[in-house]
């Protein structure tokens, strides 16, 4: 197993969390969600000692893509999403940048498909879709760590919101309940919001 460091880091108007993730080995990693705050998330990256190489979105909302393009900038690194997120990316009404600040845009370099496997920093994982936060929301399931980056899809007694564009209450509750509650217990879940939690203290709320 492949040893990994996780450092939560604060951003955003919204609370977001931006996940650091190290593989404690090589020092190379990954950032999930750089919402904003490009500063402050470039701070902790120096201060763990680790050299990202990709950027992970769970979806493309502004709360959760205002810094990528100056960290894919800095660090010349890729940025990965779902294939199902393209057009909300680079949709400044989609995405809910034009109503909340700053209008944004994002392209991502890789797309990802439902149950696809690959590798970051030496750290393997699953892309997992889980639509209803929006079309084209995903998590990613590192099975050998016991650890998912949950989005807006699970949070700790509670779940995304599904009144924006693309939203959808039923896809959501089936998303949890088929994706990701089947998964084991133990998971130590990390969502885009909220405190962490685990997917045994998620079911008693399905």
């Amino acid at each position: 197993m492949t040893d990994i460091k996780i450092r939560s880091v604060l951003v955003s108007e919204c609370y977001t969390n931006c996940y650091l993730c190290m593989n404690t080995d090589t020092k190379e990693g990954f950032i999930v969600d750089p919402g904003g705050d490009q500063l402050k998330i470039s701070t902790n990256i120096s201060d763990m000692g680790m050299k990202p190489t990709a950027i992970l979105l769970t979806h493309g909302h502004f709360d959760h893509i205002g810094a990528v393009d100056s960290l894919k900038q800095r660090y010349d690194i890729p940025v990965i999403a779902a294939g199902e997120e393209d057009m909300l990316l680079v949709d400044k009404r989609a995405n809910l940048s034009i109503m909340f600040g700053e209008p944004t845009t994002v392209c991502a370099d890789r797309f990802l498909r439902d149950g696809e496997n690959f590798t970051v920093a030496g750290i393997t994982m699953k892309f997992i879709l889980t639509p209803g936060h929006t079309k084209g929301s995903g998590c990613y399931y590192l099975a050998e760590n016991e650890v998912l980056f949950s989005g807006d899809t699970l949070f700790h007694a509670s779940r995304g919101r599904t009144d924006f564009p693309g939203g959808s209450e039923a896809a959501i509750i089936r998303s949890i309940k088929e994706k990701l509650l089947t998964l084991p217990g133990e998971t130590e879940v990390y969502p885009g919001h909220m405190d962490m939690t685990t997917i045994d203290s998620e079911k008693m709320y399905y």
